[in-house]
């Protein structure tokens, strides 16, 4: 059963199946770390990266495997692990069962993935940057630039704006938008 990885909690015990080193069907339990992370494995300049941290030991042959709560539901696809050995490390990355739940909706119905694209660039927002803005703490995102013509454009964004909340859920991160 799908899980919904947009209400998956910091915190929440996890379960990650996968065929690591040649053994089938392990599992090894965890939490998720953190939500959101975005840690440059796609070399692309448009690439979106929105992974599920978990403490849950993933390693070589786990990706593709399942990423599941303590209800059974899937909530991501292992994908990758940050390390220096080769070997799990402590922090290992899923893909959001509701992104691939989209991907895999676009493959059928167009044969590729499309994705919206609003024409801007995303600059984080820092203590620094809120403090000058006025906010009371760090939060939203700070659009860079907004190219003529494109949807962001349209929609009236403009260079400098601040967004704060997008269909009323609260931004902190650039992949957020």
């Amino acid at each position: 059963t799908f899980g919904d990885s947009d209400h998956t909690k910091i915190g929440e015990w996890v379960l990650a199946v996968g065929n690591p080193f040649r053994l089938t069907s392990t599992v090894t339990t965890g939490i998720v770390s953190a939500l959101g992370r975005n840690v440059n494995v796609i070399d692309n300049s448009l690439g979106i990266e929105s992974f599920i941290q978990t403490d849950a030991a993933i390693n070589p042959g786990n990706s593709g495997g399942a990423l599941v709560n303590l209800r059974g539901e899937l909530v991501g696809i292992a994908t990758a692990i940050a390390t220096e050995t080769g070997s799990n490390e402590g922090y290992g990355f899923a893909v959001p069962v509701d992104l691939m739940e989209h991907v895999v909706k676009d493959l059928i119905r167009y044969g590729e993935v499309r994705r919206g694209y609003l024409g801007v660039s995303i600059v984080a927002m820092d203590a620094g940057k809120a403090k000058a803005f006025g906010l009371p703490d760090v939060r939203g995102v700070i659009l860079g630039t907004v190219q003529k013509g494109l949807a962001g454009d349209l929609a009236g964004l403009r260079r400098g704006d601040v967004l704060l909340t997008i269909e009323g859920r609260e931004m902190t991160e650039p992949n957020e938008l």
